[in-house]
């Protein structure tokens, strides 16, 4: 029997999430949630079946789990900037991946997974929603030849923060300096007129939005070489608050390229989820996991560092979102 996939955080706001969405799309697969709270951990774990629950101390290098307890990955859903999950699964072969956005938390785990990549797989889900703005942006790009100019508006109702990682995300956000942009193939530190940038919904309402310095954009651009790209990010009232008194998530992609015909188009397509960011995020986390247990390709993830989109199938990704309560416009 394959051995449980560590879930840390696994009883958060995501995490929970995420959990139920595994046990949707993958039953079979075992799972394990932690926590620093063995009690909260033991009673998420009874409310599904094949998951266990455990404690875990991210001081300890072994995390404080029982010994001789085997896993088949760990993620890390939580704001613990520790590396010791890291290094669990870097020592026992295993698959990582952790959901933590600030690019100045990458930092010591990045040199963490070079200096294990030829013994396991390590994927950099530290992106905004967990993988989902980007593939999502990939799936809207395929009906192009080539791509020459990306824009992304990102919008979380400001009443749909989450939980404590989420918050934490929110606060070093209010803080950072704006992310790099492509620029005509040149990446650019925005200047203060370019820092911001308005974008509209395809129904019309108007945000305006902070050029936000994260992998997404990059991961982007590595996989399909646009000329320009750039992501602008903004918290506000979203559509589902104002229509539904719900808060929803909202991402407009604005993709401008050459079709396969010759032809140059303009694409605006939006992501809505109506559940907010939480569940959109969890559901990022979940096709990442089944991706990582080898659940989606069949076979096991090679070593080395990974990013969305060179790891994860982008259709499939598409297919969970419609499944999990998304919707593209």
């Amino acid at each position: 029997m394959m051995p449980a996939f560590l879930i840390i955080g696994g009883y958060g706001t995501v995490g929970s999430q995420a959990v139920d969405a595994l046990r949707k799309f993958q039953p079979e697969l075992p799972l394990a949630i932690a926590g620093r709270n063995a009690d909260k951990a033991m009673a998420a774990a009874s409310r599904h079946s094949n998951v266990l629950g455990f404690a875990v101390d991210t001081t300890r290098e072994d995390l404080g789990l029982p010994a001789g307890q085997g896993f088949s990955g760990v993620a890390v859903l939580t704001n613990d900037l520790s590396t010791h999950p890291a290094l669990f699964a870097a020592r026992h072969g295993i698959p990582y991946t952790s959901i933590a956005t600030q690019l100045n938390h990458l930092g010591p785990k990045l040199a963490l997974h070079a200096k294990w990549s030829s013994q396991a797989a390590s994927l950099i889900l530290d992106t905004s929603f967990a993988g989902v703005l980007i593939l999502a942006g990939l799936h809207i790009a395929t009906r192009f030849e080539k791509v020459l100019t990306v824009e992304i508006g990102a919008l979380m109702d400001e009443k749909d923060l989450g939980g404590p990682a989420s918050l934490a995300d929110a606060g070093d956000f209010d803080e950072t300096p704006p992310g790099l942009v492509l620029s005509n193939s040149n990446w650019q530190k925005p200047e203060a007129h370019q820092a911001t940038r308005k974008f509209s919904l395809t129904d019309g309402t108007e945000y305006t939005g902070t050029s936000f310095p994260s992998v997404d954009i990059p991961d982007i651009a590595a996989a399909i070489n646009p000329v320009s790209a750039r992501l602008d990010f903004t918290y506000g009232v979203s559509p589902g608050s104002r229509d539904h008194g719900s808060p929803s998530v909202e991402i407009v992609y604005e993709i401008d390229g050459i079709l396969p015909g010759g032809q140059r188009q303009k694409i605006k397509a939006q992501l809505s989820h109506q559940k907010g960011q939480t569940a959109l995020t969890a559901l990022g986390v979940a096709v990442a996991i089944e991706v990582l247990a080898g659940k989606v390709t069949g076979r096991p993830v090679p070593a080395g560092i990974h990013m969305p989109s060179s790891l994860i199938p982008v259709e499939h990704m598409v297919t969970r979102l419609q499944e999990g309560g998304a919707s593209f416009n």
